[in-house]
């Protein structure tokens, strides 16, 4: 995936967040979200086709948007499945943001589509 496309699924995430966007969290969900795709579909990040651009944009709000990352105050808890994490530096957030799976059951039809033979 080229610098040029990031940026636009980035714009796009930025936008649909509104006033709630920040950058540096934006852009590490992102990165989690495409090797997370890359990952699921046995596709090179590289070679990830444009079509899957809208899936990775929904990915990365739903990821923003369900821990509610985006709050102007210190984030109280994060819970995946049967782990709760309390915390409240962004240090420990961004720490967080690395054990979460981003390919939940909501996504997986949409990728399922385009994942190849692991080689």
């Amino acid at each position: 995936m080229n610098d040029e496309r990031k940026k636009e699924i980035k714009d796009k995430v930025t936008q649909l967040l509104g006033d709630k966007a920040n950058n540096d969290l934006i852009d590490f969900s992102l990165d989690r979200v495409i090797q997370s795709v890359a990952n699921f579909t046995n596709i090179p990040v590289d070679e990830l086709p444009p079509e899957i651009d809208s899936t990775i944009i929904a990915m990365c709000l739903q990821l923003i948007q369900t821990h509610e990352w985006t709050r102007k105050d210190v984030v109280n808890s994060i819970s995946e499945g049967d782990v709760s994490v309390n915390f409240g530096s962004p240090a420990e957030l961004y720490a967080q943001v690395q054990k979460i799976n981003p390919v939940t059951d909501d996504f997986i039809s949409d990728l399922i589509h385009f994942r190849r033979l692991p080689q």
